[in-house]
């Protein structure tokens, strides 16, 4: 069984002036467990509101997404039970200013009653020491560079022990110099057989570290396949206009 499975997956917007605009037009596509995903597409294609919907950030307008074949749009689902093991690392990190670090990474697991605070102190000194960070455990926030916010973000979601990570464009919020150090766990994570679905720029590393690419236009998966036959044979027009300007660099 697939870890999510999406079948015909629709999203509209309502504008403020009460026109429509359809953001998802169908989207159907899976992963099974241990694969890398990565999603690719220009801005405004689609590609972060179907990321959202897949722990439903974003209310799907139609289609059905499973997860370990339970259907989370069905109104019956507890869907923070789900999220606690679709684990979410944002562009901008989302990290509670006003917490520690530490206690940024033991908040949910002590709240949700899924561990003690002593165990999940430990957890948040073994997660911490991963992304190379076991030195900022008492840190405030906003005295972390962008690299380490992320990072620490990144901690914070393996924290609630996840059986699939979503990053929704994780580097794009950073300085050139810190994106390589966020890579680095990522290349970490997926080394380690982490289940990851990521919407990214960095076309090298989706290169390096997918299974599968899934380049989403128009609110639809225009092409799909192996990393190589994307990015170097890609069959589709829209495929090809796409990676000769992103790649001409």
């Amino acid at each position: 069984m697939p870890v999510i499975e999406v079948k015909d997956l629709h999203k509209t917007f309502k504008r403020q002036d009460g026109t429509k605009i359809e953001v998802l037009k169908g989207i159907t596509t899976q992963i099974e467990k241990g694969e890398k995903i990565a999603v690719i597409g220009s801005s405004g294609s689609g590609k972060s509101t179907f990321l959202r919907c897949l722990n439903r950030m974003e209310e799907p307008t139609s289609g059905t997404i499973n997860f370990k074949g339970e259907n989370i749009v069905d109104p019956k689902c507890d869907i923070n039970k789900v999220r606690q093991k679709v684990g979410m690392v944002f562009q901008h990190f989302n990290l509670f200013p006003h917490l520690t670090v530490r206690k940024n990474l033991t908040l949910s697991p002590v709240e949700l009653k899924l561990m003690t605070q002593e165990e999940a102190n430990v957890k948040a000194q073994e997660l911490l020491a991963r992304v190379g960070l076991a030195d900022k455990i008492d840190e405030w926030p906003d005295r972390l560079s962008g690299g380490q916010k992320q990072r620490v973000a990144i901690a914070r979601a393996l924290a609630m022990n996840p059986d699939v990570l979503l990053f929704d464009e994780p580097t794009s919020a950073l300085d050139p110099e810190m994106i390589g150090e966020v890579l680095d766990v990522m290349q970490e994570l997926a080394d380690s057989g982490m289940t990851m679905y990521l919407v990214t720029h960095e076309m090298g590393f989706a290169h390096k570290i997918a299974n599968r690419i899934l380049f989403i236009d128009g609110g639809v998966i225009s092409e799909e396949g192996q990393p190589d036959e994307v990015f170097n044979h890609p069959k589709q027009p829209r495929t090809k206009e796409f990676l000769s300007k992103v790649l001409r660099h």
